[in-house]
């Protein structure tokens, strides 16, 4: 009997979020490393600390490379000046001139924070990074225990590229289409991408790489809810066949014309359809209404006689890892 049901075919998968990291920061201090805080920071944040000493996050672009004291002037001040105005130990303007209001700040900047008072920033207390907030990453050097002279690379921040990618078998990738949609979800949020390559990795697995339909990035505009890890787990579903709704019957039901049209056998007889899509022996079809009983061909009378070939129904593949997905009854 006809009834309201819907087919469509989806795989689901994970997308991987990779977001290229680069160095923002040299280690400037010597000592064994004894904390260390990876992850999301903001101007004034503690980053690691080396022998006691904490290593600040400042937002600039400038690397700092020299002790910053009264008299020094340069683009490394004000940069430290702007923490210092964000984090509320000085007012006015960032001028780049180290003078006596800023070194009055650094002194309330290390009460603070519980260091001696000394109103000098020695190179590699602070480290710029060219955006904040943001996650970093700390090198491998940076590490509770380990030993640092100096030099090494310390902290890396992200370059602000994202690349989407949905890494599968082989066997996977053969039940994906060129033209199939994935979505793509992210705590509450579900953006729709589409294929724009492909290529093999050293392993042998298939990478897709997604892009939004319009070209651009698969979040759109918003990229920035997003973590800034370096790699990122997204889930995914792959749409191999779209969802169609509508008056659904057995597949097995759906027999063939020398013409190429379909029909079904109804208790008035031959009826006229169109075959909208299919899934798990279920065809959606357009020309019968629901409630209408159907011949299926193993209810020929008696079994008797050559009965016509299903009509091949569009989509109908469905492999042994393809999750084919159906509602309603048949």
């Amino acid at each position: 009997m006809v009834s309201e049901s819907s087919v469509g075919r989806s795989l689901p998968l994970s997308t991987t979020l990779r977001q290229p990291a680069v160095m923002v920061a040299g280690n400037g201090l010597s000592g064994v490393v004894t904390g260390v805080s990876p992850g999301a920071v903001d101007v004034g944040d503690v980053v690691y600390v080396v022998a006691g000493v904490p290593v600040r996050a400042v937002e600039g672009s400038v690397p700092f490379w020299r002790d910053l004291e009264r008299e020094v002037e340069g683009e490394d001040v004000t940069q430290l000046q702007g923490a210092l105005i964000e984090l509320g130990f000085l007012e006015g303007v960032a001028d780049g001139e180290f003078g006596a209001g800023t070194e009055r700040a650094v002194k309330a900047w290390q009460k603070d924070l519980g260091l001696r008072e000394t109103g000098t920033v020695p190179l590699g207390e602070v480290v710029a990074a060219p955006e904040l907030p943001t996650v970093v990453q700390l090198g491998e050097s940076i590490v509770v225990g380990g030993t640092v002279s100096g030099g090494e690379e310390a902290v890396l921040a992200p370059t602000g590229e994202q690349e989407f990618v949905l890494v599968v078998t082989q066997e996977q990738a053969r039940l994906i289409p060129a033209e199939a949609t994935v979505r793509v979800t992210w705590q509450e949020t579900v953006w729709e991408a589409v294929i724009a390559g492909s290529s093999q990795d050293e392993f042998g697995s298939t990478e897709f790489e997604l892009t939004g339909p319009d070209g651009g990035p698969v979040c759109g505009g918003e990229c920035g809810t997003l973590p800034g890890d370096a790699q990122v787990t997204l889930r995914s579903e792959v749409v191999v066949v779209p969802e169609v709704s509508g008056p659904a019957l057995p597949a097995a039901a759906v027999q063939t014309r020398a013409d190429g049209t379909a029909y079904v056998v109804t208790e008035e007889g031959e009826v006229e359809v169109t075959v909208r899509g299919s899934g798990g022996g279920v065809a959606i079809v357009d020309g019968v209404a629901e409630g209408t009983r159907v011949q299926v061909l193993a209810e020929a009378e008696g079994g008797v006689g050559q009965q016509p070939a299903p009509a091949p129904v569009p989509g109908d593949t469905t492999g042994p890892e393809d999750s084919a997905v159906t509602s309603g009854g048949g």
